[in-house]
């Protein structure tokens, strides 16, 4: 009898630590700095903006308060989505920009100079949330003289305040509670296959399964042949160790879903990145891959009708 009890206390005790380990699993900011728009007409303030900018982005990557996108990548974003860098303020452009590079977080600012001041302000910019925090400095140094003064500033938002810019977590049940309103199960059958690495020997298929529960949820039919159903999910979800977050490890995923009806018909397809730190990267990962798979569920379920 003694020695099931010390099993059974030795269960909970690990239930309790997986417990722990997955309460602690949250958002990182994944974040964009964009140059800045000098306000002043002349080529020299022009290249000071995008100076400020790199030295920024420099100072917040060793402070560790945020996931940056690196600058090659945005540049490659910009071109590619025919963006200018400056100047991007309009939501459906940052939504789009932010979607693209995996940034739920854009940072941008301006330059002017007045009453023989200069100064720097800055707009941190949710891209899903359109909310908008800002700070600034300002002083009779350079642009650039002014960044050491500036990034303690940007980084205490995004370690502090950087709730109010994200978008909420998703859940099994909110997605399942807002496509309610629009689909319809009624048993129809659905085929899911979700290719899955997230560089382990033996990868727990999180997507397929995250798919799989809101489908029951939702009232389909899951089954495994593709032949028998009337809808095919198929993607790919990947992971990968991005470094420490705090105390934290920190894995960043990328899901990509494409839906199918009859005579393969393509209904919709998307992609979305999460980064999110845990306990371990297994656990990160893993709750990356599921958080993505649920917010881009919530966007291509609704052709489901």
């Amino acid at each position: 009898m003694k020695q099931i009890l010390c099993g059974l206390v030795a269960l909970m005790a690990i239930a309790g630590v997986f417990a722990e380990e997955k309460a602690v699993s949250q958002i990182v900011p994944t974040a964009a700095v964009l140059p800045f728009e000098a306000r002043e007409r002349n080529a020299a303030y022009a290249g000071m903006g995008k100076s400020v900018a790199e030295l920024l982005n420099v100072a917040l990557m060793e402070s560790g308060s945020a996931d940056l996108v690196e600058r090659a990548e945005l540049d490659k974003a910009l071109t590619e989505l025919q963006l200018s860098a400056v100047g991007l303020t309009d939501k459906e452009s940052q939504v789009k920009l932010g979607r693209f590079i995996g940034a739920k977080i854009i940072i941008s600012g301006s330059l002017f100079k007045a009453a023989e001041k200069n100064f720097v302000v800055v707009k941190i910019i949710g891209t899903e949330t359109s909310r908008v925090l800002g700070t600034s400095v300002s002083g009779t140094d350079d642009f650039t003289a002014l960044v050491p003064e500036l990034a303690p500033k940007v980084a205490a938002i995004l370690e502090k305040q950087s709730a109010k810019l994200l978008p909420k977590a998703e859940s099994l049940t909110s997605v399942a509670d807002m496509l309610k309103e629009t689909v319809e199960g009624g048993r129809r059958k659905i085929c899911v296959k979700v290719r899955e690495d997230i560089n382990v020997s033996i990868p727990d298929p999180a997507a397929e399964t995250e798919l799989k529960k809101l489908l029951l949820a939702l009232g389909f039919q899951v089954v495994e042949t593709p032949a028998d159903a009337e809808f095919i999910v198929e993607g790919e979800a990947v992971a990968a160790n991005a470094g420490n977050y705090h105390r934290f490890t920190s894995a960043s995923a990328r899901v990509e879903l494409s839906i199918y009806g009859k005579g393969r018909k393509l209904l919709a397809s998307g992609a979305v990145k999460e980064t999110l730190a845990g306990a371990t990267y297994i656990i990160a990962a893993k709750d990356a891959i599921a958080q993505a798979t649920l917010r881009l569920a919530g966007e291509l379920f609704g052709v489901l009708k």
